[in-house]
């Protein structure tokens, strides 16, 4: 009784539509969960991803198929064929499959975390117009002839009419109010300039604002005469002599669309003023934050307990990896605008997660950086920054063949050795306190450091509060998040000492320590 009454279920009309739903749902979000780092093909069985994806989609055909049958009520020689037994076996089929499948893509989102979700989102996002117009075909085929209600045809008809003419209008003009979505974010990068970097709600050009010497100033993010209006994330490189202790704003046009003569343009957007002023001489202070990894809300927290600074440095992994602009501009560019005010420098380290996925190698040039190590100089002191790129080696599956860091690292470590020594306090910057995963190079670029007479490391990446000497320097690991809390910290040099404290997103002092550097 239970048998047949279970293939009554799974051969009902209804349900037969239900589960070709569900079916073409699970296709969708495996695909986009191809963003997690549970979901590595060639770590499991070479092309099981796509063999599991390409079921998914046959058993969403066979569904649909089986739908428009039942409904038409096809018949075989006679008998209907839902009474047909491989008809039967199949629908079974099916559905079991679309139930195990969403069990499968449920468990593969949880496993991922907090932190990867919303990018598996994201990825279901961006495909979503495809998804939609493949699910509006197949209503259109299989589903819309069956309905024999008029009234109710001529009701979804009128929707189905209505979004097509707002997704086409979007898709022109955005349903978005243009803004500046944060405060800037002015990164030193060793060089004779700053990086002004600011975000819009959407795309637009980008400009800065501000008198010098006399003279007025109004510089445009651009590339050789060309203003850039394809970016939500806008930079632009000043004199550091021009922003110093002086007053800038910034400003937006947005862009609908660039043609080859002429261009859409909509609204503009200003900010208000902000005096910058880099530290110098003696005596500063600097906040410190790593590893927040899209925690932005604990992050703030830990922050806002450190009371004033003179200074950000930011040492890296901002969120899972770089697979969309957002994830730049909102967990670099807006957080780091925020934090500096728009009035600090910004020292900004690159993590082993920014190394990672489309736009990864497109940071750089958002954040008006030629390089991601170089020295850096304020008043007494001076910061030597260096990149660790990678956490492992370049074969490893999880980077896909995309890595190249050992030359990379083995460059670095030969500039470091070749750097002068320098009659500042020396800090180095990184965002892991091994510097180099191969031991060779390690050991070389601690002891060029120590050449260099450097006392004092500050690092991250390990997600934990922590001070100890490696290899003769002190090394700080600056918190970030863990289990639920975020550890944010303040540097205070003086007179060559540096005392070290810091604050979990509840206000807890977890750290205070004093040491020479």
């Amino acid at each position: 009784m239970k048998s047949n009454g279970f293939i009554k279920f799974v051969t009902n009309k209804k349900s037969l539509f239900a589960f070709s739903l569900l079916s073409a749902l699970d296709a969708f979000f495996f695909y986009a969960c191809r963003a997690n780092f549970v979901f590595l093909d060639i770590a499991v069985f070479n092309g099981i991803a796509w063999l599991l994806l390409s079921i998914m989609a046959i058993n969403t055909i066979m569904l649909i198929s089986f739908y428009v049958l039942v409904a038409k009520e096809v018949k075989v020689k006679e008998q209907l064929i839902v009474e047909k037994k491989a008809f039967k076996v199949f629908s079974a089929i099916g559905v079991i499959l679309s139930i195990l499948f969403s069990i499968g893509v449920i468990v593969n989102m949880i496993v991922a975390g907090q932190e990867t979700i919303p990018v598996i989102f994201k990825m279901a996002y961006k495909n979503l117009p495809y998804f939609a117009s493949v699910v509006a075909i197949i209503f259109l085929i299989a589903v819309y002839p069956n309905i024999k209600n008029v009234t109710f045809k001529k009701v979804i008809a009128s929707i189905m009419f209505v979004c097509i003419f707002l997704v086409s209008l979007s898709m022109i003009i955005p349903f978005k109010v243009y803004k500046i979505t944060s405060s800037p974010l002015v990164i030193d990068s060793g060089s004779d300039y700053y990086s002004v970097v600011f975000a819009t709600s959407t795309e637009g050009t980008g400009y800065i604002e501000y008198e010098y010497d006399g003279k007025k100033y109004k510089t445009y993010d651009e590339v050789m005469g060309r203003i850039k209006g394809d970016s939500k994330i806008h930079t632009i490189k000043v004199p550091k002599e021009h922003l110093n202790n002086n007053t800038y704003n910034v400003g937006s046009k947005q862009v609908y669309e660039a043609f080859s003569y002429g261009s859409m343009l909509g609204t503009e957007v200003k900010s208000n003023n902000y005096n910058f002023k880099a530290p110098s001489g003696e005596k500063q202070t600097w906040l410190s934050v790593s590893d927040w990894h899209s925690r932005l809300n604990k992050a703030y927290k830990a922050v806002g307990y450190a009371g004033d600074y003179d200074g950000v440095i930011m040492l890296g992994d901002p969120a899972p990896g770089l697979m969309f602009e957002d994830e730049i501009k909102d967990y670099i560019v807006e957080f780091g605008g925020q934090i500096s005010g728009g009035q600090k420098p910004v020292v900004y380290v690159r993590g082993n997660h920014e190394t990672r996925g489309e736009y990864a190698a497109k940071l750089p040039s958002y954040l008006g950086m030629d390089n991601f190590y170089y020295t850096t100089s304020f008043g007494d002191y001076e910061f030597i920054v260096l990149d660790s790129g990678e956490d492992k080696v370049d074969s490893h599956p999880e980077y896909g063949s995309m890595d190249n860091y050992y030359e990379y690292r083995k460059n670095m470590t030969n500039w470091l050795e070749n750097l002068p020594a320098t009659s500042k306090k020396t800090i180095t910057l990184v965002h892991s306190s091994e510097i180099c995963i191969e031991k060779d190079l390690m050991k070389r670029s601690y002891d060029a450091l120590k050449n260099i007479g450097v006392k004092q490391i500050v690092s991250g990446h390990t997600h934990s509060c922590e001070f100890f000497t490696e290899d003769g320097i002190n090394v700080y690991l600056d918190g970030g998040f863990k289990h639920s809390k975020y550890i944010a910290s303040k540097l205070t040099f003086d007179n060559g000492n540096m005392l070290i404290e810091a604050w979990d997103n509840n206000g807890a002092k977890v750290f205070n320590q004093s040491t020479i550097i």
